[in-house]
């Protein structure tokens, strides 16, 4: 099972009014509330990489590298690393290794 399917996500590409697509995060099972984890939508390829690097060295240390993500693109939210989780603006705790297998789809889903 793929980490999108196990939090209820779906990756999608939507065509927009001028013609160009954007990927899209939407929810597939309401019945699993991990809406706030649509955020990844908003990540670019960079953003991605760099969420991911700090993820991949807080994992190797099995310590925060940083204090969170900090990004234009999610400016809006608090995503602070604790160490062996994400939190997600005290609304989802959730583990990095989760956070960095949905990050590792996202990424593969818009570079391809």
């Amino acid at each position: 099972m793929t980490k999108q399917m196990q939090y209820g996500l779906v990756f999608n590409k939507k065509v927009i009014g001028d013609g160009r697509v954007i990927p899209v995060v939407t929810r597939e099972n309401y019945d699993l509330d991990y809406s706030v984890l649509s955020f990844i939508g908003r990540l670019d390829k960079h953003d991605t990489e760099g969420f991911l690097h700090d993820l991949n060295r807080s994992i190797n240390l099995r310590g925060n590298s940083d204090e969170g993500f900090f990004s234009d693109s999610v400016e809006y939210m608090e995503i602070l690393y604790q160490y062996p989780n994400v939190n997600i603006d005290d609304i989802l705790i959730i583990s990095m290794e989760d956070m960095k297998g949905l990050l590792e789809e996202w990424h593969s889903f818009i570079t391809s």
